[in-house]
């Protein structure tokens, strides 16, 4: 699911499928920068295939000077067939797209010299590369998931779904909203460690054989509200439990 990070982009970039699959800021950050190798290696045998494809152009297309100027290689870039106008690039889904990021690899293409053909297959493969890192991410997350709670499922046996639930109250009562939102943006190893840390402090406070949550709690003559806890009586403020 997409993570909190997005809050902090424009609004009107917020919902694009460029960033919402990505959980963490810090995913993103990475899968660009695998993606951006691959593109790199993409430019690289592209320059190749340029270097091919000119050879047998000699005849029509003179090679550029060691110290070309940017109007030379204007110049050659135009006779290779390159659009006059980065904004002539077509590329397949980019009505999806932010405009910024569209028009940022357009410009790209056009100082690389690329023919409109090339910019849209290059467009293509590098969708396609980042739509299976997306994938591949996803696929791990639910992997991990599964993992986890197989492994919290066999730890508790029959006890699973009680101690969930317990957890879920405790959170409800301690902490800030919904226990199962809480866990949107974070991983499955972080969910089964926080139901076992909450475990232990129902242990530690009674709260694992409290009443149900909403039921009021009397304290008995001793003061100790919670008897059957491990932790020592407590000095119970004025007004704390009913009377």
């Amino acid at each position: 699911m997409a993570g909190e990070w997005l809050s902090q982009l424009p609004e009107d970039l917020r919902s694009n499928q460029a960033f919402t699959g990505f959980a963490t800021l810090g995913d993103f950050a990475k899968s660009s920068l695998e993606a951006q190798g691959k593109l790199s290696e993409t430019n690289g045998k592209l320059t190749e295939l340029e270097k091919t494809f000119n050879s047998y152009k000699e005849s029509s297309i003179p090679k550029l000077p060691e110290n070309a100027t940017e109007e030379d290689r204007s110049m050659f870039y135009d006779a290779l067939g390159r659009p006059k106008q980065a904004s002539e690039y077509e590329f397949d889904g980019e009505d999806k797209n932010a405009p910024e990021w569209t028009n940022h690899w357009k410009q790209q293409f056009h100082s690389l010299g690329l023919t409109k053909e090339q910019a849209k297959n290059l467009s293509s493969a590098f969708n396609q590369s980042m739509q299976k890192l997306v994938e591949a991410h996803n696929a791990r997350l639910q992997s991990e998931m599964q993992a986890s709670e197989t492994k919290l499922r066999n730890e508790l046996g029959d006890k699973y779904d009680t101690t969930v639930e317990l957890a879920k109250r405790m959170w409800t009562k301690y902490g800030e909203g919904e226990f199962d939102k809480a866990f949107d943006n974070g991983n499955a190893a972080y969910r089964a460690t926080t139901i076992r840390m909450l475990m232990k402090l129902a242990a530690l406070t009674g709260e694992d054989r409290s009443p149900k949550s909403g039921t009021s709690v009397k304290p008995p003559s001793d003061g100790n509200p919670y008897p059957k806890s491990n932790m020592p009586p407590a000095r119970i403020p004025s007004g704390v439990f009913p009377g």
